[in-house]
């Protein structure tokens, strides 16, 4: 999208850590202003469970509530992917969530492409039922019209200390790669249309219809960073902050800690896992029959304090029914994936997780052994790193949140190298595989070499191999061409519906010795 507009007081961050986002102070007198506090958590993903790389829910409870002692007048509100996304949110299909939402008084929730996850009736029935959801853009296919269980916005009302009334509107927004970040099935009867138009849509109609609304906010799940021109990675929500009458957008799905002002609307993003807290302050002044709010502070807060006491007893709990303190394997050093740091290379965890394919392949199916077996995962489907130390159940199952099922395909090496090639270009991150040693020219692979257990293959375009992976990209998620699939299942294999946490859990026991990024079978690079 071309946006003509140039910025207006954009603010640019020596540190978006540490530096508070500043508006002009205005002079005014005391008795007549009013401070509002709205805070943002997004992409919690349900990591209620501190792991040594996230703060926990107790953690982020504690945080919001000591924040929220602060100021008189305070919102809190989420950006979108709340449960969905950890291992221990997994087993208990999303509790305590509720529990969260309740002691930290979350107010609403913009919908993630994960909310969709669990399926339709998991979000109409459950979800909704436990924070109200708002998206102006998701609608019913054909009618455009909202689903009874979604509102495109909601008002908030603050009285202020004059008496008088704050009327707030959230206009919720979700990203339409919803399309290819979940399966399809679970969007069936859904539409998601433009962002940009579906908030002008809210903003200059449906909002006139509500009366006096004293300020616009927008609650998106779509992603911000702090490189990307107006913020906004997602080209068809660019001109956001270029609507009249938006006072600030909160955004998520890109899990960045992002804080800045384009056009003089303040956007904010707070990391992921409750790693952040995202706060924007308003100063309200009534004087003389008039109304003036200005922005006046923006900050992303670290969440780094005690615990609160009844949502560390109720983590506890579950953690002690599932076991997921149990110790699998042992990691000698940190092993990093990261969309921040190796989102385009091959990473350690990625060799694990592939390798644990191929090896339960393998067990299952010993007929396929003197074929070359080759484990894939799409990057964004392999969640977090691995500490150095003990790695537990839950470490482990965060790696491996989604659980999906196993699955096996006939391939032979001229598929595999347009497999291959499709995941070194994909965009969101490469293909992660294992056993391989790949030779290069420029983006093309000429040579593919297969090694394991002192089997070694050169793979050549009529070369029969097996790829076993789980099944998110078969289908076309992530953009992976769903043709080199369709029509080539092993039966045998996919019908035993082994998980792929599962499956995960059980290679990381038989390892014995303490795991390196240099003893993982990432693949070698030879040009």
């Amino acid at each position: 999208m071309g946006l003509k507009k140039q910025f207006v007081s954009a603010i640019l961050l020596s540190s978006i850590l540490a530096v508070p986002l500043l508006a002009q102070d205005i002079v005014t007198p005391p008795n007549s202003i009013d401070t509002l506090a709205i805070f943002s958590f997004n992409d919690f993903h349900g990591a209620f469970a501190p792991d040594g790389l996230t703060p926990g829910a107790a953690r982020l409870v504690q945080m919001t509530q000591n924040e929220k002692q602060r100021y008189p007048h305070t919102i809190v509100v989420s950006g979108g992917d709340n449960f969905s996304g950890s291992y221990f949110s997994k087993i208990t299909r999303g509790e305590p969530i509720k529990k969260m939402y309740e002691a930290m008084s979350v107010e609403m929730s913009a919908i993630g492409n994960h909310e969709f996850d669990w399926g339709l009736p998991y979000l109409t029935d459950t979800a909704a039922q436990n924070i109200p959801l708002v998206a102006a853009n998701i609608t019913e296919k054909m009618k455009y019209t909202h689903p009874d269980w979604l509102s495109p916005y909601r008002i908030v009302e603050r009285k202020l200390k004059n008496g008088s009334s704050l009327r707030i509107a959230f206009i919720g927004l979700t990203t339409t790669d919803t399309y290819v970040k979940t399966k399809p099935q679970n969007l069936q009867g859904l539409q998601f249309t433009h962002p940009l138009g579906a908030a002008c849509i809210q903003t200059v109609y449906q909002l006139k219809k509500e009366g006096k609304i004293d300020m616009v906010i927008l609650l998106t799940h779509i992603g911000t960073n702090m490189k990307t021109p107006y913020r906004i990675i997602e080209e068809n929500a660019q001109g956001l902050p270029f609507i009249d009458r938006i006072d600030a957008i909160i955004s998520a799905h890109s899990h960045e800690v992002v804080l800045d002002k384009i056009n003089n609307v303040p956007i904010i993003q707070a990391g992921v896992n409750g790693s952040h807290i995202g706060k924007l302050l308003f100063q309200i002044q009534d004087f003389n029959g008039q109304r003036n709010i200005s922005f006046i502070q923006g900050d992303t807060l670290r969440v780094a304090c005690e615990e609160n006491p009844e949502m560390k007893e109720a983590v506890k709990k579950i953690m002690d029914t599932y076991r997921l303190n149990e110790k699998l394997a042992t990691a000698k050093e940190v092993l990093i994936h990261d969309h921040t740091i190796n989102k385009f290379d091959y990473t350690p965890i990625g060799a694990l997780v592939t390798t644990s394919y191929a090896k339960r392949f393998l067990q299952e199916m010993p007929n396929y052994k003197n074929l070359p077996v080759i484990g894939v995962n799409h990057y964004g489907g392999i969640r977090t790193s691995l500490p150095k130390g003990d790695i537990t159940r839950l470490r482990a199952g965060n790696i491996l949140p989604f659980g999906s099922a196993i699955v096996a395909y006939h391939f032979d090496g001229k598929r595999l190298k347009k497999l291959l090639e499709d995941g070194r270009k994909n965009p969101n991150g490469f293909l992660q595989s294992s056993d391989l040693t790949l030779t290069l020219n420029g983006d093309k692979i000429e040579k593919i070499v297969y090694t394991r257990d002192g089997l070694k293959i050169e793979i050549k375009d009529d070369t029969p191999c097996v790829v076993t992976l789980d099944a998110f990209i078969t289908d076309g998620g992530d953009g992976y061409d769903a043709s080199l699939f369709k029509g080539y299942e092993i039966p045998e294999f996919c019908d035993l519906g082994i998980i792929t946490t599962d499956a995960f859990m059980d290679y990381l026991k038989g390892i014995k010795k303490p795991i390196t990024v240099e003893s993982t079978h990432m693949p070698v690079i030879s040009k």
